[in-house]
């Protein structure tokens, strides 16, 4: 009985031993596909600031926005990513955290109230999140990346219904 438990215990350290090796190459295989992505990423940030200089240099309209694509990405690779969003004549990025907000606007067929916004994207609606949304909304608002057409109500900046129809801008 003994003897049989032990061999019990040994097999099963095996098993044990040989998912934490398979394990351990998954993740080092992870670790290659995360290095290869952050190197594709650097090359994009690159090409990107060059651009906008190029751009730049070329005399493109103070207004004017470009949405940069990233081509080849793959959407399992970045759930939920959006791509930045570059005023292209000054090189100016929107933070990170107001794409969302930016991506609902162009979307929406209205203008919307913070707490709608933060109904929407699902941050959590209490008076302190709908606050900390409105000035957040107010500096991109200053920052001309969106409107507010009257007090409180906010929309994309050049409107639902034009989205994509200028020529110099794209979305």
């Amino acid at each position: 009985m003994e003897q049989e438990l032990l061999a019990l215990l040994k097999q099963r350290e095996e098993a044990a031993r040989r998912r934490v090796e398979g394990l351990r190459a998954e993740l080092a295989g992870l670790n290659e596909r995360i290095a290869a992505a952050e190197e594709e990423l650097s090359d994009l940030v690159v090409t990107q600031a060059t651009l906008v200089r190029v751009f730049t240099e070329r005399g493109a309209d103070e207004g004017e926005f470009e949405r940069v694509l990233s081509r080849g990405a793959d959407a399992d690779d970045l759930p939920g990513c959006l791509p930045p969003v570059v005023r292209v004549a000054t090189g100016e990025v929107l933070a990170e955290g107001d794409w969302p907000v930016l991506a609902l606007l162009a979307s929406a067929n209205t203008t919307l109230r913070a707490k709608e916004i933060c109904e929407v994207t699902q941050e959590a609606a209490d008076h302190r999140h709908v606050e900390t949304l409105r000035m957040r909304l107010k500096r991109m608002v200053r920052g001309e990346w969106l409107a507010e057409p009257s007090r409180g109500l906010f929309a994309h900046p050049i409107g639902p219904d034009q989205v994509g129809s200028s020529p110099r801008r794209a979305w």
